[in-house]
């Protein structure tokens, strides 16, 4: 035994620490299944809503153009070159672009890649990000919006998708990951 201990004594102390550490950790925390919450800043911590979030389609009778990815990759003939695709773009005869849900209108802008965009923060760490509007006339930072107002016109202000004509390139993000919008809305090939 003694020569046991001696050539394997080591190893049965840093596997005893590791267990106890380990369970130490699986058992402290919270009385949630001993994961601690993660405080940001001085408030406490929201819980996120189980209800399902059903989203107004942003456009009327909306047709998908090209569908969300971040695994596969799309080829963009603008640019000529495949791409992760982290929206949906959609097209309608009726032009007119609607929020999808309440919240507060947190940027109005340009860029020559994305065209004239409107973004605007939900509940629950949902953002929606509308691309390739035609202007920025309808809307202002700072707003508040309500569910199926208009927030704008789609065209090919989109530089960088200029290929697809008029279009609206629909982003949606929780909690700062863009994810796919199909989650949220129901959708239909063109």
């Amino acid at each position: 035994m003694k020569n046991f201990m001696k050539k394997y004594g080591y190893y049965l102390l840093a596997f005893t620490l590791i267990l106890v550490v380990g369970i130490s950790v699986g058992l402290g925390g919270d009385k949630k299944g001993g994961v601690p919450e993660t405080p940001t800043g001085n408030t406490p911590t929201e819980q996120a809503s189980t209800t399902p979030v059903e989203m107004l389609s942003p456009l009327q009778n909306a047709e998908v153009l090209k569908w969300f990815s971040d695994t596969e990759l799309f080829y963009n003939s603008t640019l000529k070159q495949w791409e992760s695709h982290k929206g949906v773009d959609l097209t309608s005869e009726n032009t007119d672009v609607y929020a999808v849900l309440d919240g507060v209108v947190t940027d109005c802008s340009y860029s020559y890649s994305d065209g004239y965009c409107v973004t605007i923060r939900h509940d629950d760490g949902l953002v929606t990000k509308y691309c390739s509007l035609a202007n920025l006339d309808n809307i202002t930072k700072g707003a508040s919006v309500c569910r199926g107002d208009k927030i704008g016109e789609i065209s090919s202000s989109a530089s960088f998708e200029a290929n697809e004509g008029g279009h609206l390139h629909f982003v949606v993000s929780l909690n700062g990951v863009p994810v796919d919008p199909s989650n949220y809305l129901t959708l239909e090939n063109k």
